[in-house]
């Protein structure tokens, strides 16, 4: 007598392709989302339109002077917050192609709190770009020690690890 096969699993070359399809489909919606959230840093602002975009690698795309950009960052700090800060304030900025700012992903490291900083409103609504083709992420860090604040431009070619740009 022969032995029957049980076969709880019916699968037949349509659920087959069905399921290729589905694990196609979701593998490139993983590469993608992936691909899109490029946030640099661990304190991520979600309040950007993350289409697509490019990081500043081998010099800086985004042309702004550093003490205007400086400037606009420290907007509303009073002259005793300005004097005492110390340490680092890492900064991811979208740039779209009108020169408008959103920040995306901020690593404060300095004794101030990022809240009270103000961060998110002052670029979004006043650091202001010249033009350009298509959407930056510019990745600044600000340095803050005995009274000086040092700005400094990063860019990235692997998206991996980040290097200092000369600025302008």
């Amino acid at each position: 007598m022969a032995k029957k096969s049980l076969n709880f699993f019916p699968l037949n070359t349509s659920t087959i392709m069905k399921a290729q399809k589905l694990f196609i489909a979701l593998l490139f919606l993983g590469f993608g989302t992936q691909a899109f959230s490029q946030h640099v840093y661990p304190e991520v602002i979600d309040n950007c339109y993350l289409d697509q975009f490019i990081f500043e690698s081998d010099s800086t795309i985004a042309k702004l002077d550093k003490d205007k950009i400086i400037e606009v960052i420290t907007t509303g700090w009073d002259e005793k917050t300005l004097k005492s800060a110390e340490g680092v304030l890492s900064l991811q900025v979208l740039v779209n192609n009108r020169g408008a700012s959103c920040l995306m992903s901020i690593q404060n490291e300095t004794n101030m709190k990022t809240k009270k900083m103000n961060l998110t409103e002052t670029i979004n609504d006043n650091l202001k770009w010249p033009r350009m083709p298509q959407k930056v992420s510019v990745i600044m860090v600000l340095t803050f020690d005995k009274g000086k604040i040092d700005l400094k431009r990063l860019g990235t070619k692997d998206k991996k690890s980040l290097i200092a740009l000369d600025h302008q």
